[in-house]
């Protein structure tokens, strides 16, 4: 194949690129030729979409664009690559008769091993797509991973793509714009204290029903809620039994079946990440909601598993009863509260809220905010103060 002056060029840097002696390389081109030429359109309706050509001798290159996700391009080799992190040079290249076109770099990767050593995401992929799209050719460039001596061309061909796109455009219209992995294992976040769900969550809950409608296999909606560790356990039971009451009621309010709903209220008990930071907390407050394809338990086992769940409670709690410690337990507790001089240790600051208590050494952070309160500690005597008096007081 006759390569332009800028082809040259490009090769002359890649030969920099990588210190590899120009004169002691050798090319290994792996290229569809003009009359076997042909790009393919397949994929799953609402799923995914794919633009695939087939290189003789080596493999395969395709365009992906999946639901709630940009293009991104994958290079499979019939051969698996067998070494990690070798470096890969991305171009674009003109056909031979468009002389006043220039090549370009689109960027530099790595493999990795495997049939699929080669992922480009967007934008990246994105760029790719276009210069096919323009009659350009996306070139994978590489040394040999032998002896590192031969240079390795892998060359798509735009020709025949534009007859293969109009399909392609079609089946993207049939995407969904959220992930669809994703939306059978959703996380709901909620502010402290709340129970209320924010426009993201309203959101991805109205996905959920427009996912339903694609999977009919799915029979089961289950909502676990769960709160920090802050405040009372009584109190945090509460607000996640209040959690999930408000994801049920919204789903119900755009069309989920009553009887698919199976909630369950954790408190505190699951925490899936520290409650001594802000972050940490902000990542426990939370409603996790699955998309399950066995049916919701039946009244009788849901009163079962509750009746499991606070024999398990009482089991725990009577393990950390005082009662149940022996003398040598006992003994280790209070020596722990003295220092080794043996004096008392010194109370926290009373003044301070218990969550700045706990996070004096805290970083803080941008990603999450926890600048509310903490959840109620105390017992609330607002309700007996005689109004009267106060009037009486206040004048």
């Amino acid at each position: 194949m006759k390569k332009s002056i800028c082809q040259n060029l490009i090769f002359i840097c890649f030969f920099t690129l990588f210190n590899l002696p120009f004169t002691q390389a050798a090319e290994r081109e792996y290229i569809v030729s003009m009359e076997k030429t042909e790009w393919l359109s397949s994929g799953k309706k609402n799923y995914e979409c794919s633009l695939s050509q087939i290189i003789p001798f080596y493999g395969e290159g395709k365009f992906i664009h999946r639901s709630g996700h940009k293009v991104e391009f994958n290079l499979l080799s019939d051969e698996p690559v067998m070494d990690d992190n070798v470096k890969i040079i991305v171009q674009s290249e003109p056909p031979a008769w468009r002389h006043d076109d220039t090549v370009f770099e689109i960027g530099q990767f790595e493999f990795e091993r495997g049939h699929n050593p080669l992922i480009v995401d967007s934008p990246y992929a994105s760029r790719m797509f276009q210069q096919v799209e323009n009659g350009m050719s996306p070139v994978v460039i590489y040394r040999d991973m032998a002896d590192g001596r031969d240079i390795i061309v892998v060359m798509l061909s735009p020709i025949k793509f534009r007859k293969a796109l109009a399909e392609y455009r079609e089946c993207e219209k049939t995407l969904m714009d959220f992930d669809l992995e994703e939306i059978k294992m959703l996380k709901l976040y909620f502010a402290t204290n709340k129970d209320i769900l924010t426009k993201r969550s309203k959101r991805d809950l109205r996905n959920i029903m427009t996912y339903l409608k694609m999977d009919p296999s799915i029979l089961q909606i289950k909502i676990e809620a769960h709160t920090d560790a802050r405040g009372r356990r009584r109190f945090n039971d509460k607000l996640a039994e209040q959690r999930s009451k408000a994801v049920e009621k919204y789903l119900l309010s755009v069309g989920a079946k009553p009887e698919m709903l199976y909630t369950v209220s954790y408190g505190e008990r699951k925490p899936e990440n520290t409650n001594k930071t802000s972050i940490g907390r902000a990542k426990n407050r939370r409603a996790d909601v699955q998309l399950l394809a066995t049916a919701p338990p039946t009244i009788e086992e849901r009163e079962a598993i509750e009746a499991e769940r606070k024999a398990e409670r009482r089991r725990r709690l009577t393990e950390r009863s005082v009662f149940n410690r022996s003398d040598t337990e006992t003994k280790e507790l209070s020596s722990e509260k003295t220092d080794p001089n043996n004096q008392p240790q010194a109370e926290p600051d009373k003044s301070k809220p218990e969550a700045e208590v706990q996070d004096d050494t805290e970083e803080s952070t941008e990603d999450y905010v926890d600048d509310e309160p903490p959840a109620p500690n105390f017992i609330n005597f607002d309700h007996l103060v005689d109004k009267n008096n106060q009037k009486i007081n206040s004048k």
